[in-house]
């Protein structure tokens, strides 16, 4: 990587911390509404420095998740939270470790706010839980995701939420 692109990888990651500290852990009282509208600021003065198409859809999916880990906490309603939501799907995840996070924010969301919107969250964690199980067996990444969802299924349950019975009908069996 040439040493210009090094500096602007930097410069990213120094801003995303500092709109970190801007308005992560002590800053509640900051609405959920402000915090999105300056992420979204912060995320159009990066891309100015983008050259390439991945790096305008890698800074947006790096600011999109960066949203949602503000929104867990600030979200009052189903719209603010969904937009979000909608925002990683439109732009996709960057990696599985992302989607596995997601999907447990969601969840966890989802469970402390508005249940109703519960089977939307437990097919996000269906969808993660069967990518992971297509990682081999004992690959770290697969166990610490698997491990991740597990946990945050037991909170949920604490609470009342459990997944929701599967409808799959058994198959004939063949020739019959």
């Amino acid at each position: 990587m040439k040493p210009s692109r090094e500096l602007f990888w930097q410069r990213i990651v120094k801003e995303r911390h500092d709109a970190f500290m801007a308005f992560g852990p002590g800053s509640e009282r900051v609405p959920f509404e402000r915090v999105e509208r300056e992420y979204l600021a912060l995320q159009k003065k990066l891309l100015e420095g983008a050259r390439t198409e991945w790096e305008r859809l890698h800074i947006k999916r790096l600011i999109a998740h960066d949203i949602l880990n503000v929104a867990h906490p600030r979200a009052k309603s189903w719209e603010e939270f969904s937009r979000v939501l909608r925002r990683i799907k439109r732009l996709g995840f960057i990696d599985l470790e992302n989607q596995v996070h997601t999907a447990c924010l969601a969840l966890l969301w989802i469970s402390n706010h508005d249940r109703n919107r519960a089977p939307i969250a437990w097919a996000m964690v269906e969808d993660t839980e069967r990518r992971l199980r297509r990682i081999r067996l004992g690959h770290f990444r697969r166990e610490e995701g698997l491990d991740a969802i597990a946990s945050v299924k037991q909170q949920v349950a604490k609470k009342g939420l459990t997944p929701p019975t599967p409808t799959r009908i058994a198959s004939k069996a063949m020739g019959a």
